[in-house]
């Protein structure tokens, strides 16, 4: 008897012990759909940014493609020329011929990835654009880390301040009758100054540098059209134009193929017109006036050749200022020598 009910007692305490979990697990398993229903619930923020990334990374896509198009142009160019430098013959038509058709389809692939590129960049402004937006309404809210986080979000996103029109010169005259402290806090500005007219030397190099590159791909592209257009009108080949089938798709394969980065001239990162009135106060107004013609231009090698003469103009402006500067410093540490 007093077996049985020991029995039963443990028999009792397993049910219990079982039920009990079972309700648990029950609870669990209906706490866990809420929990991540919330999870998956993304904020304005993170779908901002969501739409930020994919943007950018779309952007990315696209250049990494149209620098892989440039560089196959330029082989492609290349192996054209070194074509055209052999002895004329059959076999070495047939390949002139499927080269200068695949260098065709190479430009217009370029034309039709910088569209693209336009309206990649297009897209990355206006998903920057709402994302500031979004930012701004959370941060009506936001405290503590969350804020911090949101600030430094909108300044990646925030489109860059607008460039000072002009750059100005401070007072480079020493004056005699100027205070220590007067003198300086002359020098100060000076300082200032030359840090920016330095920031301004490297930009004009950059400038020139990738002017020079779009030039010397026009340049390729211009001798690939004389050179087929030479093959065409030389008497020599009219026997073995006769014998390969015509000699026609030279110079049509080539004629209308877009000179790479032509597209870019319009980039606003390398504006001359812009220069010319940053530097109206800092270089000569020849240089100025060198600087405007540039901006009208479409050649690019115009545009490198000016983007040299205003860092020349700079750099020789800013060897002259620190010149100064530094007869400032000493007429200052003169008048404080006891």
């Amino acid at each position: 008897m007093l077996f049985l009910g020991l029995v039963m007692r443990a028999s009792i305490l397993a049910l219990a012990i079982c039920l009990a979990g079972s309700a648990g697990v029950a609870e669990a398993q209906r706490a866990r759909p809420a929990a991540s229903r919330v999870g998956q619930a993304p904020t304005p923020v993170e779908r901002a940014a969501a739409v930020v990334a994919n943007a950018e990374a779309a952007r990315a896509q696209v250049v990494a493609e149209r620098a892989q198009l440039a560089r196959r142009y330029e082989a492609e160019l290349a192996e054209v020329d070194q074509l055209k430098r052999q002895k004329p013959s059959w076999r070495r038509d047939r390949a002139l011929r499927g080269k200068l058709a695949s260098s065709l389809e190479t430009a217009r692939a370029l034309d039709a990835v910088a569209a693209r590129l336009k309206r990649a960049d297009a897209d990355v402004v206006r998903a920057r654009a709402a994302a500031v937006v979004t930012i701004d309404q959370a941060l009506i809210t936001a405290t503590g880390p969350r804020r911090v986080e949101l600030e430094r979000r909108r300044r990646v996103w925030a489109p860059a301040p607008a460039a000072p029109r002009k750059i100005l010169i401070p007072d480079e005259r020493l004056d005699p009758l100027a205070d220590p402290e007067e003198l300086e806090l002359q020098a100060a500005a000076l300082r200032d100054a030359e840090a920016e007219l330095g920031r301004e030397v490297a930009r004009l190099e950059q400038q020139a540098a990738r002017y020079d590159r779009m030039a010397a791909l026009r340049r390729q592209h211009e001798r690939a059209e004389e050179l087929a257009l030479r093959d065409e009108s030389d008497p020599r080949r009219i026997g073995t134009t006769a014998r390969g089938g015509g000699n026609e798709g030279l110079a049509a394969a080539d004629d209308g193929a877009p000179a790479p980065g032509e597209h870019d001239l319009s980039d606003p990162g390398l504006d001359s017109r812009d220069l010319a009135t940053a530097l109206a106060d800092v270089v000569d107004p020849s240089t100025v006036d060198a600087l405007r013609r540039a901006e009208r231009s479409t050649d690019p090698a115009a545009r490198a050749a000016a983007a040299r003469r205003a860092r020349d103009a700079v750099r020789a402006r800013l060897t002259t200022m620190r010149t100064k500067r530094a007869a400032i410093e000493g007429r200052a540490r003169e008048l404080r020598a006891p």
